[in-house]
């Protein structure tokens, strides 16, 4: 089977010749060990190319100025990016910079915003560019756009927008819709350049908790979710949820609203994955949950391993798995253990399984 194959059988629940392997690469020194050089930012070419090396059957590929990441070229200590939010270069923080301030604060300032325009082609110039390699190469091509929660409160910053839910609903509900509908656009655009599915990148929790209770989840987001997965059900293509942090107390409302998939189950916040793939694993596709805090960071190759197949034997029975670490590679994870989930994966992940 091709990697492409992989994911798609994976994302039916189905079992493919063995379990599909990716990665969110977020490490300049794997990117130098594996390409020979560091990318200046998050360039979508460059994520591709360095999964292809590493023998990874899928990738997935942000739309460009809707992620977060450092825009290319932006030399300044102080930037601010098409969206108005304000950000400061730290060279530790690499592909992120961190939000030190938002451009809105309350329904007044939100009425006289001008959103950017997701259909512009610029944004998925890569994206095409890497899915004519994946044709020829057979890798999956995952298309992922920042989900309309995170999108909203970046715009004024988490703080001043959990207070409007409180104070001004109207204007959560205003500002969510306009979001998700920047999303829904970016699907259409995604789809016409040729993904195998979509993902929505929309963190729901800490490492403790959900952000918000199951009442106000229900009342305020779900609809949106519900939205999304009715226009990519429109589209023909499966539509993942990433959500790190620990959101077991969300979970139902969002398989019940018709996702087909989630990353990255993170083991570091308490999300089991016998529980997860018990409760819902012929409704979802999981991804994820090598623990990339402690095992991957300071592990053996040896412990990475273990876990690795600790993964497979849980959550492959069945299908609707596929391997990844439980967040993302960061620059703590030495490149060794990289690999080694990697080549465990590979060992251990061929079907069937028992």
């Amino acid at each position: 089977m091709t990697g492409r194959q992989r994911l798609l059988h994976a994302l039916n629940n189905k079992e493919p010749d063995t379990v599909p392997i990716s990665e969110c690469l977020y490490s300049r020194p794997l990117y130098k060990e594996v390409l020979g050089y560091v990318p200046e930012v998050f360039d979508v070419e460059a994520v591709f190319e360095c999964c292809e090396k590493i023998g990874y059957d899928f990738a997935f590929i942000p739309v460009l100025g809707v992620a977060g990441f450092r825009p290319a070229g932006e030399k300044r200590e102080i930037y601010q990016d098409e969206w108005g939010i304000t950000y400061k270069l730290d060279a530790h923080a690499w592909p992120i910079d961190g939000p030190i301030q938002a451009p809105l604060k309350d329904g007044n300032d939100w009425k006289n915003y001008t959103m950017p325009d997701a259909s512009e082609d610029w944004r998925y110039k890569g994206l095409k560019n890497v899915i004519q390699r994946s044709r020829e190469n057979g890798m999956g091509v995952l298309g992922n756009v920042r989900g309309p929660y995170s999108a909203s409160w970046l715009l004024f910053s988490m703080q001043e927008f959990s207070m409007l839910f409180y104070e001004e609903p109207e204007t959560i509900d205003s500002v969510l819709t306009a979001l998700t509908e920047f999303a829904i656009v970016s699907f259409g655009k995604m789809a016409e350049a040729g993904v195998d599915a979509l993902v929505i990148s929309d963190d729901y929790g800490s490492t403790q908790a959900p952000l918000f209770s199951p009442d106000h989840f229900r009342r305020f987001i779900r609809p949106h979710i519900v939205r999304m997965v009715e226009a990519a059900n429109k589209l023909s293509l499966p539509l993942v949820l990433h959500s790190d942090g620990h959101v077991a107390p969300l979970m139902d409302d969002c398989v019940s609203a018709g996702i087909h998939g989630w990353h990255p189950v993170e083991r570091a916040a308490g999300m089991d994955l016998k529980a997860t793939k018990d409760k819902y694993g012929n409704k979802l596709c999981l991804f994820g949950n090598v623990d990339s805090k402690v095992v991957l960071t300071k592990g053996s190759a040896e412990d990475v391993a273990a876990q690795v197949k600790e993964c497979i034997e849980i959550a492959a029975p069945g299908g609707g798995y596929c391997l990844m670490s439980d967040h993302s590679v960061h620059e703590e994870i030495p490149n060794s253990n990289v690999f080694a989930l990697y080549e465990a994966g590979r060992r251990y992940g061929r079907y069937p399984h028992k």
